[in-house]
């Protein structure tokens, strides 16, 4: 169906502006099958979302419908396993954002009618969504006529066509857009920045002032010497228990053997690639001899110079004339053997142009008769330029008369490439790639220099099964009887592993060290009882991650609200350490500043340095020197020149300031303008952001999908 393809053409951008998600596929796993527990409401559930708890099954037909819509805009039939994860994410995330803003919007009267929906769509306010499916690309207008045909088709086909689907998917995404602009146009409403703000700010900036400045730093008096009392610890924490809010999580220590390949693999995969080395070198035809040998590495046809080429004594020997093969060598992990396909002198870049003609409705037959009647065309003089922007599908291009410009080999598909550099210039040639049919001339070509095309056997040293048993066996051996910390901290010791220590959130997907660790993860979050082994859907402690055996016990169980103060007691004594560093190095420095006139005798009193920050602001970020300094800057925009400052805590110690000079900036109206409009918008953002963010929480999301995949 033309319509079909004509939305996946204009698809990618599409796809990030209306669904807004990576949609791929979703496959639930074995929790579905995990016998009576499916009959349990409370396990068949992915969540909840204010108030209401989501089931896998609508979860599932949600991700299935988002599916639905990439593969057709994508033109694919699979997807992987990251894609796949991705979708679940962004489908989960849209579930949260759909529940509570409809919620919102129910309250506020807020709504689309279908005459709105319609002008939207249609009508003399179109999407700009739906403006970039069906505008002219070349002057950017629409034909409305044409887009309501090709409407028409897509709503008056079948109920369960991916097209129709997709319609009415879009016209759900644009409707729930319009909504959401409705929103935050109320949300904007509620705020202002009254002249005088914006005078102030604009002032406030204009004003720079260059400072002296000498801190006393907290790490010059050791954190032994500092006592802080458990009462001070509690009392701390009391009064500023929001501080230590933090998001659920777990902590486990662990250990890992590694899968690797021992020195007999090497060995042996050597000797394959050894014992092909007479064969490959008596070969006419290497290219087909890599295709049908076990090669990991498949034939490349590209050409190389000299330099190029990485391993220099390969280099030597391609160039040297030499017909034989080089190796057996050993590089990224993979032993190969090389020789040379080809040598030739070719450019390294080309000036083409194309006319390319894409298959309508498939039908090859009727593109190939095209592409000869043009080829005759051109064969009598016809003008390139004039065909290319009349025929050609590259419209990127056509405009500029087919022309692709400057480029090198690998920058175009290989029968492409392989054809413009080995054309001579003005030559009209004909090739078939992924993309349609393509009638080219090389319009240009750099000097030519020697180059080798270089055929390679590569096999790559794996661990062999015996290996991989063997270092399994090891494993086994360390996990037998380990079932508590108690077990599994005796048996480290006894063997001398290095225990690992890792704090994971519910959907994770990889710990330090273990890229394919999800399902270690989620029986993390399956284990309830600390000191326990973790255990997988087998009941056995020994987990696969990737490429290496891990066994891991659950140490930690820190629920979402407010750390426990145990886990936060350090970090608290750390602050109160430094406050109390704070006030000592405080009364140290007032000492010098008594009957000290100017910095430099405070300085010299304290044996301190004196330091310049020029130009600070209200509006500075950080200070020359010392760092991100807020009270420092607050104080030196404020205080009169030449007089010193009172000590002032900062970040990383203790300062004492003074202005040496104040220059004031006229502020324009045009200036106070500007700055209205920019804390506005400011404003404007902050609010939209955090309203979605209250809006989340007060709903206390509750996400547990970790119990199915």
């Amino acid at each position: 169906m033309a319509t079909l393809q004509n939305i996946r053409n204009r698809g990618g951008l599409l796809v990030s502006i209306v669904i807004g998600l990576a949609l791929v596929a979703f496959i639930v796993g074995d929790a579905l099958s995990s016998g009576a527990s499916i009959f349990n409401r409370s396990r068949n559930q992915v969540g909840e979302i204010a108030g209401e708890a989501i089931s896998i099954t609508d979860f599932q037909n949600k991700v299935d419908k988002n599916e639905e819509i990439v593969k057709m805009m994508n033109g694919v039939s699979a997807l992987n396993d990251e894609q796949q994860s991705m979708l679940r994410e962004n489908t989960w995330q849209q579930m949260v954002m759909e529940q509570i803003m409809n919620q919102e919007y129910e309250e506020l009267g807020l709504d689309v009618s279908s005459e709105e929906l319609y002008d939207m769509l249609l009508g003399s306010n179109m999407s700009p969504t739906i403006r970039q499916m069906f505008a002219d690309p070349n002057t950017g207008t629409v034909d409305v006529n044409r887009a309501h045909e090709i409407i028409r088709q897509l709503i008056a086909a079948p109920a369960n066509t991916p097209q129709k689907r997709y319609w009415l998917n879009m016209e759900e995404q644009i409707a729930t857009s319009r909504k959401q602009e409705k929103y935050n146009e109320l949300m904007s409403k509620a705020l202002y920045i009254t002249d005088e703000q914006a005078e102030e700010t604009a002032k406030n900036n204009a004003v720079k002032s260059d400072i002296s400045y000498i801190v006393k730093s907290y790490s010059s008096i050791d954190d032994s010497t500092v006592k802080v009392s458990d009462n001070e610890i509690k009392d701390y924490y009391n009064s500023h228990s929001k501080l230590f809010e933090q998001p659920e999580s777990r902590k486990i220590v662990y250990v890992n053997f590694d899968i690797e390949a021992s020195p007999e693999d090497y060995q042996e995969t050597e000797k394959w690639v050894t014992d092909m080395v007479n064969e490959f070198a008596e070969t006419k035809n290497p290219a087909e001899f890599i295709e049908l040998s076990s090669s990991d590495k498949k034939f490349d046809a590209s050409y190389l110079k000299k330099e190029e080429i990485a391993n220099d004594s390969l280099a030597d020997f391609l160039f040297s004339g030499n017909k034989g093969v080089f190796g057996p060598y050993l590089e990224k992990n993979a032993y190969r053997i090389s020789r040379a396909s080809d040598l030739r002198m070719l450019p390294d870049s080309v000036r083409a142009r194309h006319i390319l003609i894409v298959p309508q409705n498939n039908d090859l037959k009727q593109a190939e008769r095209l592409t000869d009647s043009l080829v005759n065309l051109l064969k009598k003089g016809a003008d390139f330029e004039v065909l290319a922007r009349q025929y050609s599908a590259d419209q990127n291009s056509a405009v500029n008369g087919g022309d692709l410009g400057w480029f090198g080999q690998r920058m175009m598909v290989q029968p492409f490439s392989d054809t413009v550099f080995f054309a001579k210039p003005k030559t009209t040639k004909v090739v078939k790639t992924q993309y349609g049919i393509h009638i080219v001339q090389v319009t240009g070509q750099s000097k030519p220099v020697q180059k080798v095309q270089i055929a390679t056997i590569e096999k790559e040293v794996i661990p062999s099964q015996k290996t991989t048993n063997k270092i399994y066996n090891e494993a086994r051996n360390f996990s037998n009887n380990i079932h508590t910390s108690a077990d599994f901290d005796k048996k480290v010791s006894e063997v001398g592993l290095t225990k690992r220590i890792a704090t994971l959130n519910k959907n994770d997907k990889s710990i330090a060290g273990m890229d394919n660790a999800r399902e270690l993860v989620r029986q993390t979050y399956l284990t309830n009882k600390t000191g326990n082994a973790i255990l997988t859907n087998e009941g056995l402690n020994i987990f696969e991650t990737g490429n290496k055996y891990t066994i891991a016990v659950l140490t930690e169980i820190n629920e979402e609200g407010i750390a426990p103060l145990t886990s936060v007691k350090p970090q608290i004594k750390n602050i109160l350490i430094q406050k109390k560093k704070g006030e000592i190095l405080k009364q140290e420095l007032e000492k010098s500043i008594s009957g000290s006139e100017s910095l430099l005798s405070v300085a010299q009193k304290a044996g301190l340095e004196v330091k310049e920050a020029p130009e600070i602001s209200f509006n500075s970020f950080q200070i020359a020197g010392a760092g991100i300094e807020p009270k420092v800057i607050a104080t030196a925009t404020q205080m009169e020149e030449g007089k010193l400052s009172a000590p002032i805590a900062g970040n990383q110690g203790v300062y004492v300031i003074m202005v040496n000079s104040r220059t004031q900036e006229e502020v324009t109206p045009e200036q106070i303008a500007q700055m209205k409009n920019a804390l506005l918008q400011s404003n404007l953002y902050r609010a939209n952001y955090q309203a979605i963010e209250a809006l989340i929480k007060n709903a206390e999301v509750k996400d547990t999908r970790y119990k199915f995949y």
